[in-house]
């Protein structure tokens, strides 16, 4: 294995000189990049890869000063240059290629902006109903940022907006299912909700709208992005509750989706969804134990067959991990005669993590439900925060590929910034 040695030297005000010593078996050369560059705002961004190999892995650092929004670039130890994006948290994002464990990189960081395109590059396409997001020419996602259209057998209450469907594959291959007439029409792609719920002496379940008792609309989408590292969205939605006098907003809800260029080589897509729950009164939401509630997922309708799909966990279960707890899971299956499926990565800091899961006995449908474990609540002043990475991919599940990007999410590089 290569071991990489860096150092920086200044040598005016104008230049710096990155010089970097590379150690192989029997020889060592001394390699010297110089870069051109107003030493004001320059800094550097060094990352470890800690106990594990990086493979084009997704890091992210503070900038140590002000930068506006938008694409810069970095120069590596090893004279490679690749796109920065900066948001408007004055965070900056970039994709590691490559980092073998227990080594580290250096980059330095150029202030100037630059539109440098990635071949990956996140795009986003704004309908009257969705924003719809690629990358490069794959599509990715599509987020109901308006209420959606139900088949006319469905009526109004299976109105609404504030989910992800479709989800694809990196081929193209649609994975999520909504608005089935046939099963589970309140069922819509990856969406939020509570299902056994206790609010102000009543019982709305915002999950069954058929029900009639409480139900999730979008409020309103907050903004969106797009960039050579990621794009994605925030938006807001408001849990109703319907069984009070006059409907009343029990809950608000934050969505915060990135959707990332990395795709080891074109064979998944990747993208985070973190949400973030408030209590809008201040009466708390009590939530009993029960089997599922949370971030739902429902899959395709030609995986309504149970024998067109099937799930895996990070146990190594299939169905029978229902009620079991694990890190991630993945469900598959067949689309039009097409394999592929996507894994679903709870985080270590999520409540209760590993969180058990709710995996139906017959139908494509997933939950990580932390209710199963008992009662819980939602205070006030005390907002609950759930973070999943969805990883879709083409052909059988690769569970040392999973369990990888799993380490990714879970524990990241370690990066200091130096200026």
């Amino acid at each position: 294995m290569d071991l990489i040695v860096k150092g920086l030297q200044k040598t005016s005000p104008l230049k710096i000189i990155v010089l970097t010593i590379v150690l192989l078996p029997g020889y060592s050369t001394l390699k010297a990049t110089q870069m051109q560059s107003d030493e004001s705002g320059v800094f550097q961004v060094h990352v470890s890869a800690g106990a594990y190999g990086r493979v084009e892995t997704i890091v992210s650092f503070n900038a140590p000063q002000d930068l506006q929004t938008g694409t810069y670039t970095m120069i590596s130890n090893l004279g490679k240059t690749i796109p920065v994006q900066v948001d408007a948290a004055n965070q900056g994002w970039f994709i590691i290629d490559r980092l073998p464990a227990g080594l580290s990189a250096a980059f330095t960081f150029n202030p100037d902006p630059n539109e440098r395109s990635a071949e990956n590059y996140i795009s986003s396409e704004t309908g009257q109903s969705t924003i719809s997001w690629s990358a490069g020419n794959n599509k990715v996602l599509s987020f109901y940022h308006k209420e959606n259209t139900p088949p006319d057998v469905l009526d109004e209450r299976y109105k609404r907006g504030g989910y992800i469907h479709p989800v694809y594959s990196p081929s193209g291959v649609i994975l999520t299912n909504h608005l089935n007439p046939e099963q589970h029409s309140h069922h819509a792609g990856i969406w939020s909700a509570w299902t056994n719920t206790e609010f102000d002496g009543r019982t709305p379940d915002f999950w069954n709208v058929h029900r009639n008792s409480g139900r999730v609309d979008i409020d309103t989408l907050l903004d969106n992005w797009q960039g050579p590292v990621h794009g994605g969205f925030r938006s807001r939605s408001q849990f109703i509750d319907l069984s009070a006098e006059e409907p009343v907003v029990a809950l608000n809800e934050h969505w915060e989706v990135r959707i990332y260029s990395a795709t080891s080589d074109g064979k998944v897509h990747i993208f985070d969804l973190e949400i973030t729950q408030t209590v809008n009164t201040d009466k708390p939401l009590y939530l009993p134990e029960y089997r599922y509630g949370g971030i739902g997922f429902r899959g395709h309708e030609d995986w309504d067959d149970p024998e067109k799909a099937f799930f895996l966990t990070s146990d190594g279960l299939g169905r029978d991990g229902h009620g079991t707890r694990a890190r991630w899971a993945h469900i598959g299956g067949y689309t039009e005669g097409k394999l592929a499926g996507i894994a679903i990565l709870g985080h270590p800091a999520n409540y209760r993590f590993p969180q058990t899961m709710r995996i139906s006995p017959g139908e494509p449908f997933f939950n990580f439900a932390p209710t199963q474990l008992g009662d819980m609540s939602i205070e006030v002043g005390e907002p609950y925060v759930a973070r999943y990475r969805y990883v879709t991919h083409d052909g059988e599940p690769d569970a040392d590929l999973i369990d990888r990007l799993w380490l990714d999410y879970a524990y990241p590089p370690g990066v200091t910034v130096t200026e």
